[in-house]
């Protein structure tokens, strides 16, 4: 009966010590940490293109990822206060689209285009165009591009 206890106790310890090995493999595969950010290609609009009010802004980029994509956010907003991205403050008459969504294969590439109707009455001025993206793993990254919303831009 000694036999069989010490036997147990043996199976059980290398069982555990099995399961506690720092090489993070499962099932014969590796884990791997993605650190890796999303890439982002704006195809349209271009950096200071002009859209005139009342208009439709279309919108087209290519995104890619290492291992896949989880979702991403469209956004116009005015560029007027000369802000960089790390905290904004909007008038009410400006112009501001948002439009987030899932990429809901996961897939490792993805196509954005947006149809973005423009008010006939929206305030003329410099805005920011842009995307952020996020990966299945949490890694993020943005891009925007700056363009004109009006009739008379002098560059």
């Amino acid at each position: 009966m000694k036999k069989l206890a010490s036997l147990s106790f043996a199976i059980i310890s290398l069982i555990g010590i099995s399961s506690c090995s720092n090489d993070d493999t499962t099932a014969g595969t590796e884990s791997i940490i993605d650190t890796t950010k999303p890439t982002i290609q704006i195809i349209t609009p271009t950096d200071d293109q002009e859209i005139e009010p009342g208009s439709v802004l279309n919108f087209k980029a290519d995104l890619k990822d290492n291992i896949g994509l989880a979702s991403y956010k469209v956004e116009v907003h005015s560029a007027e206060d000369g802000h960089q991205h790390k905290a904004k403050q909007l008038e009410a008459e400006e112009f501001h689209y948002d439009f987030s969504a899932e990429v809901s294969s996961k897939s490792p590439e993805f196509t954005v285009e947006k149809s973005i109707n423009v008010p006939e009455d929206v305030k003329e001025g410099h805005y920011h165009v842009g995307i952020t993206v996020l990966d299945v793993n949490g890694n993020q990254n943005q891009q925007f591009v700056e363009i004109f919303i009006g009739h008379d831009h002098e560059h």
